[in-house]
């Protein structure tokens, strides 16, 4: 980690076009299409990452003075899993499926092809440079896509490892990358792409969706929001403040999931306090600033923009405070406020601070967190009871939820990943990465010659009879009377019988004896013809 990693030279402005024609090139002539093609460039992309383990450890070191560990638990060892996972289904994601439908559907076999959307830009954040970025790539790689990706320059050693995985082991003819601030990205988003994916905070993320609105380009906004904690007077608060301080202390609290701010019940207030400031003492026994093992702010702005929260604030230091320019530290600070206008509640603050507020009726603290922010990345409850979890789940929205923990419900590269409202939209990783850069195109292939006897109802001049055997043959009838009362016939009674099993097997066979019945008159019409 003692070696100093070069950042990446900014790519020429003028030449933007140029690499996005590239790639377009290359997905025209179907280079990215083959199953096999994809299975090779994430194999590559694997040894990538192994190959350079040491390289990603040292960059997040030295943009964020990132312990190893958490390096490699949320970099590393992780995105080498999420390929192999990917490696291991794509074969059944790329799958056609079959569609169920009505009788006169059926012939055509009607299916869903999975196609790829074309060239596709990623954007990625600072925060957590390699996950971010390449999470979604792996979803678009195993999609069939080419690919540009912009690192964000914030974690310049990052965006040169990046940089290097990239141009080492994947195509030049389908993926690119595009290194550079405002003026590269802004060029960027002036060309056409068929998907657009930016993480990154909400002022950015309308800038990316004006200018991909205009070519009527689709995008994955991965945003963030005011994340609130509940702890309720049914809450084991020891647990709630180990668990939200292991939360608030990851990566230096720079986490879009990280907790922004809690609720807590009057009577778990003063064993919460203690219990944060005990485990602040447990996870780095040598003194916060002197650990190894906390990460630091990512640059001076971004410490003036926090230690300004912090200094304007009206609220009570309960825990922490001490911050250091030089180093770019700032303490896990816990702080009394009184209401959602102080200075930390306003903005999203993407660094080790927590307010909190005292509200006992959950009601109340629902109301509280729906006023402050009502779409934020996540949620956090902390309860044992089950139902009271519920209660708040129903009447809040969020990206996702952890009940009784903080960012766990995003901590597996299998589950879905992304926000809601202000939070954003789209949600990525694994199967349902391969689906956001996919098009599901519904595809039917219609036999022909004598199923044109059974279409015939169809076709003008529009006579009384071919009516009469259009409505036997599709029209459904409702199981519900005008006051919307529920009512089953014998018939819909045996229909609901096929469960699965046995019973599921009768039932078709009836359906189809049944489907038979009411294609009689257009079968008596195909076997006269055939006489004649």
């Amino acid at each position: 980690m003692s070696r100093t990693i070069v950042p990446p030279q900014s790519t020429p402005v003028d030449e933007i076009p140029a690499v996005v024609t590239r790639l377009r090139s290359t997905f025209r002539a179907h280079t990215t299409y083959p199953l096999e093609w994809r299975k090779q460039q994430l194999r590559k992309l694997w040894w990538g990452f192994h190959d350079h383990e040491n390289d990603v450890v040292a960059a997040l070191h030295q943009d964020l003075r990132k312990p190893e560990h958490e390096a490699l638990q949320s970099d590393g060892i992780w995105m080498k899993n999420a390929i192999l996972d990917a490696l291991s289904h794509i074969d059944k994601w790329v799958q056609e499926e079959r569609l169920d439908v009505d009788l006169l559907g059926k012939m055509a076999a009607p299916s869903i092809r999975k196609e790829p959307l074309g060239v596709v830009l990623i954007i990625g954040a600072y925060n957590y440079p390699f996950q971010l970025t390449f999470a979604p790539l792996l979803g678009a790689i195993a999609a069939g896509n080419a690919v540009v990706v912009k690192p964000s320059e914030i974690s310049s050693a990052s965006a040169a490892v990046i940089t290097t995985i990239i141009r080492e082991c994947l195509d030049p003819d389908a993926f690119a990358v595009v290194n550079g601030a405002i003026p590269e990205t802004s060029a960027l988003l002036e060309q056409k792409f068929d998907k657009i994916c930016y993480t990154g905070n909400g002022v950015v993320g309308r800038i990316v969706a004006t200018a991909a609105a205009k070519h009527l380009t689709p995008t994955i906004l991965e945003l963030g929001g005011l994340n609130p904690c509940i702890i309720t007077k049914n809450a084991d608060a020891k647990l709630a403040a180990r668990r939200i301080c292991w939360g608030k202390a990851l990566n230096g609290g720079q986490v879009c999931l990280a907790p922004d701010y809690a609720i807590v019940s009057s009577s778990k207030e003063n064993e919460f306090v203690s219990a944060v400031a005990d485990n602040w003492r447990k996870f780095y026994p040598q003194g916060p600033q002197a650990s190894p093992d906390l990460a630091r702010i990512v640059n001076e702005r971004h410490f003036h923009r926090i230690k300004k929260m912090l200094d304007d604030t009206d609220g009570e230091i309960k825990v922490g405070g001490q911050t250091n320019e030089k180093e770019k530290y700032i303490d896990l600070t816990l702080v009394k406020v009184k209401d959602e206008t102080d200075s930390l509640m306003k903005d999203e603050i993407f660094g080790p601070l927590l307010p909190y507020v005292v509200i006992d009726d959950v009601d109340d603290a629902i109301e509280f967190v729906n006023r402050v922010s009502d779409t934020p990345l996540a949620i956090y409850p902390f309860t044992n009871d089950k139902k009271e979890a519920e209660y708040i789940l129903d009447r809040t929205r969020s990206g996702g939820v952890t009940v009784n923990d903080t960012i766990w419900h995003a901590a597996s590269h299998k589950l879905p990943f992304g926000g809601v409202g202000e939070s954003g939209m789209g949600s990525y990783r694994d199967k349902f990465g391969f689906d956001q850069f996919s098009h599901h195109r519904t595809t039917s292939r219609q036999p022909g010659g004598w199923f044109e006897k059974v279409l015939d109802a169809r076709y003008p001049p529009y006579l009384p009879a071919k009516l009469a055997q259009y409505r036997l043959l599709i029209e459904k009838k409702p199981n519900f009377s005008r006051d919307g009362k529920v009512r089953t016939s014998w018939f819909g009674w045996f229909l609901s019988l096929g469960g699965g099993g046995a019973k599921t097997v009768v039932v078709k066979y009836v359906a189809t004896i049944l489907g038979m019945i009411a294609l009689s008159p257009f079968l008596a019409s195909f076997k006269k013809s055939c006489i004649s």
